[in-house]
Formats: C-alpha cells, sequence, structure tokens
C-alpha cells in the first residue's frame, strides 16, 4: 500500500520535535524536486523563464550546501531567501504583461517551496523551521507533480535518490534546457 501524508497539522507539529537538519532537509528535497518546471514558462514566457529557473536552481544549491554541512552565513541564506521571492516577483511582472498560464501558476510553486526551503534553514525557532519546512511540503503536493507516496517516503525519514523510480520527464527536460542555456549571454535592449 502506498504511503500518505498525515494532515498538515500533524505534520506541522512533529516537525517541531525533529532535528532543524532534518527539518531542512524535508524542504529541500521538495524544492529541489519542483524547481524544474519552472523551465515549461519558456513557451510562454520565452528565456527569461530559464534565468527563474536558473535563480531557483541557485537557492536550492545554497540550501543544499547548508543541509551538508557547509559554512553558510546567515548572510546568505538571508540573500537566497530574497533571491527566490525575487524571481517570484521578477515573473509575476512577466505574467502580468504576458497573460497568466498553467506554467506561471507551477513556477509560483517552486518559487515558494525554494523560499520556504531557505526560510527554514535560516530560522532557529523550532515552530517557525516545522511551519517553513511544512510549507515547502505543502506546495509540492499541491503542483500535483510531485507522487504523494514520494513526499511521504521523505516525511518518514527515507534516505532514498531524488527520484527513486526515475526521474520524469518534465523534470529531466527543464534540467536539460537550463543546462543548455548556461552561459549564454542575455541580451537586453529596446530594439
Amino acid at each position: 500500500m502506498a504511503e500518505s501524508l498525515p494532515s498538515w497539522k500533524v505534520i506541522e507539529t512533529e516537525l517541531a520535535l525533529r532535528p532543524k537538519a532534518v527539518t531542512v532537509r524535508l524542504a529541500l528535497r521538495a524544492a529541489a524536486r519542483l524547481a524544474p518546471v519552472i523551465a515549461e514558462g519558456t513557451t510562454e514566457y520565452g528565456p527569461e523563464a530559464l534565468e527563474w529557473f536558473h535563480a531557483t536552481s541557485a537557492v536550492v544549491s545554497v540550501v543544499e550546501a547548508y543541509t551538508l554541512g557547509e559554512r553558510v552565513s546567515r548572510f546568505t541564506l538571508d540573500l537566497a531567501a530574497e533571491l527566490a521571492r525575487g524571481a517570484a516577483n521578477a515573473a509575476a511582472g512577466i505574467v502580468r504583461l504576458l497573460g497568466h498560464s498553467k506554467a506561471a501558476e507551477d513556477a509560483e510553486l517552486a518559487f515558494a517551496a525554494a523560499a520556504f526551503a531557505t526560510d527554514a534553514s535560516r530560522l532557529s525557532a523550532a515552530p517557525k523551521i516545522a511551519a517553513a519546512a511544512m510549507q515547502a511540503l505543502r506546495v509540492a503536493h499541491a503542483s500535483g507533480r510531485i507522487p504523494e507516496e514520494l513526499l511521504a517516503a521523505d516525511y518518514a525519514g527515507a534516505d532514498s535518490p531524488l527520484w527513486p523510480d526515475g526521474e520524469p520527464a518534465w523534470s529531466a527536460e527543464g534540467r536539460a534546457k537550463l543546462a543548455a542555456a548556461i552561459g549564454l549571454p542575455v541580451i537586453l535592449g529596446l530594439g
């Protein structure tokens, strides 16, 4: 039988009792899984969507470094949180100009997951850490992209690859688009 998640209130209460490193890692995994969905916005919003994904990937990398015990300053974590929110704001501006889409909704969830994971890493009070991590898990769940049993396994503490049954096509395609775009100049101008 596939695992399922308990209620969000139960998750938040239980996460407040866990060590910070475990709770932040849960939030990180939710954000890392969801980030590639941002690349789907290239159809409606052009290469800017890859810039949003790149920024979000950088945020995820900072949180990952923190969870691995690398020296990451509070200032760096603060900047990472602002970067996630800044990418969300920049994307919202483009969406206002070009129109809303399912890709924009998915990107908003990915930005939120990255911001919540960063928040969990930089907070010090267990209830606040738990609330941020629960929200990261919740937005990953709301996306419909991450199987609930995978999120439940993370919540239960399973130490498995990010995609134990193989990476979904949308995730692999998003990561491939980003890898192909890294290093290309971005041309801005009025013409």
